[in-house]
């Protein structure tokens, strides 16, 4: 019958089981595989974060600002209107030379589609006096900002190689075309 069949194949189960338990195991390897495991469980969790995320520079820090408001206001000039997070990173304005630098602004969004589609419309925000000096990036973890300043690097020598061809970054590398 049935029910016997999966009783023979349950005890048979619980008899392999219990087995390779009372098998001595090798401590070491099973406490670097947890260490692995919960390393790569941090970093898809913390790349989840960032596929939700962008940042924004360049936007101008007041002392008694609404930075919520402030950042609904740009992206209404690229026409999106996605419930946000914000907050800005780090611990205060800098000062170089005798003008204050603005501290970068973090975004954060319920999906990375909606990201995806800010960062699309974002060239758009040159052709906006207001906000002609505000940029917008994806948010990087710190070995992507590295890969990404590396390119940037590249990019600006091919500019000054080749001036007759335009240089964009496009993926992970420099594409160059004619203009």
């Amino acid at each position: 019958s049935v029910v016997a069949s999966v009783a023979d194949t349950v005890k048979a189960e619980f008899k392999s089981y219990s087995s390779v338990v009372q098998q001595p195991c090798e401590t070491k390897a099973v406490i670097q595989n947890q260490t692995t495991l919960k390393y790569v469980v941090q970093n898809i969790v913390e790349e989840e974060e960032r596929s939700r995320s962008f940042m924004v520079f360049g936007l101008q820090e007041a002392k008694d600002e609404n930075l919520h408001v402030k950042v609904n206001e740009l992206l209404l000039e690229l026409n999106q209107k996605p419930k946000i997070e914000v907050c800005r990173i780090g611990s205060g304005p800098k000062k170089t030379m005798d003008k204050t630098v603005s501290r970068p602004v973090k975004v954060t969004v319920k999906s990375s589609t909606v990201v995806q589609e800010v960062l699309k419309r974002a060239k758009q925000l040159k052709d906006c006096e207001k906000y002609s000096k505000v940029f917008l990036s994806p948010d990087r973890s710190a070995e992507q900002r590295e890969e990404h300043k590396k390119l940037v690097t590249e990019l600006k020598k091919k500019i000054v190689d080749e001036p007759n061809k335009r240089h964009f970054i496009k993926g992970n590398s420099v594409h160059s075309v004619n203009k």
